[in-house]
């Protein structure tokens, strides 16, 4: 399926969806139908695994790249880690949307664009480049293309990390819409949501054959207990008689509390599915640590 996406359509969903999410929703979650907490809660998780990545691979404090960098929640955070940090996204809605992000934090040392992985300057070399789900909007064709540009731009020793949503077994080319959330509407039409889900060792097999060295793959956790935290929120919404679907604020207050109670909570549910009934999992989501002249390889899955 070679032309099962197209640049523009991709762009044009995400441009959408951040018109028709509320000025305020920063949380890096699909649309606005689900608590922003759920997005800030698996980005607080997933932040302190990457952070602890960098530091146990020595990647230099130098120059990042934040390739779909969306609304600007993982930029922000990597602008306070880096000396430079460039962020790119093909959604003009999203490129501003992080500009005006960036403008209101301060943050003098960023730079972002509206632009794809093949008009980035060739020249310029990164420490850090951080591909948070976005291979999975690129055809088949094209994913050797991006991950050879982006292995040439890394620094010697730099690191490249990816985090992609994949589906056990053969690839998935979904072309459906996305469900309905806590605050949505059933009523409404949806618009088809077209991604590209690929068995997961199929990015560690593609930056191999790029020349990288696969430092580290293993499940991300705080995608799964993200998606673990909807049917929680549906129970309670039912126990105070679908109040959570009409208040915003008291849905909020109860996503944070189920996060800060995950030991009770999530992680239950994720370690009982993962040791009892993985298999159940047909979509997932991984991590890929990949170094540019690396020469020790740790895989965990």
């Amino acid at each position: 399926m070679a032309d099962f996406l197209e640049k523009d359509k991709v762009a044009g969903f995400w441009d959408q969806l951040r018109k028709n999410a509320a000025e305020d929703v920063q949380s890096g979650y699909i649309g606005d139908e689900w608590p922003q907490a759920m997005g800030h809660n698996r980005f607080r998780g997933e932040w302190r695994q990457v952070t602890r990545w960098l530091d146990r691979y020595g990647v230099k404090r130098g120059r990042c790249l934040d390739v779909g960098c969306g609304m600007g929640m993982w930029l922000e955070h990597l602008a306070g880690r880096f000396e430079e940090a460039d962020g790119i996204d093909l959604s003009s809605e999203m490129v501003e949307s992080t500009r005006a992000r960036m403008q209101r934090r301060g943050l003098g040392n960023v730079r972002v664009e509206h632009k794809d992985v093949a008009a980035l300057d060739q020249e310029r070399r990164y420490d850090f480049i951080f591909v948070g789900g976005v291979l999975m909007y690129v055809n088949d064709a094209e994913v050797p293309v991006v991950l050879a540009k982006l292995s040439a731009m890394l620094a010697p020793g730099g690191v490249l990390l990816l985090r992609e949503t994949t589906h056990r077994g053969t690839t998935w080319y979904r072309d459906k819409p996305i469900g309905v959330g806590l605050h949505g509407d059933p009523r409404a039409p949806r618009p088809p949501y077209r991604v590209i889900y690929r068995p997961p060792p199929a990015y560690a097999e593609a930056g191999r054959a790029h020349g990288l060295t696969l430092l580290c793959m293993q499940r991300n956790r705080h995608y799964k207990m993200m998606d673990q935290t909807e049917p929680w929120l549906w129970l309670w919404n039912f126990l105070l008689w679908g109040s959570l679907r009409k208040n915003k604020p008291r849905a909020e207050r109860v996503a944070r509390w189920i996060y800060r109670l995950r030991w009770l909570t999530l992680f239950p549910m994720y370690y009982a599915i993962l040791v009892f009934y993985s298999r159940g999992w047909k979509i997932e989501n991984h991590w890929y640590v990949l170094r540019r002249n690396a020469t020790q390889t740790q895989t965990q899955t």
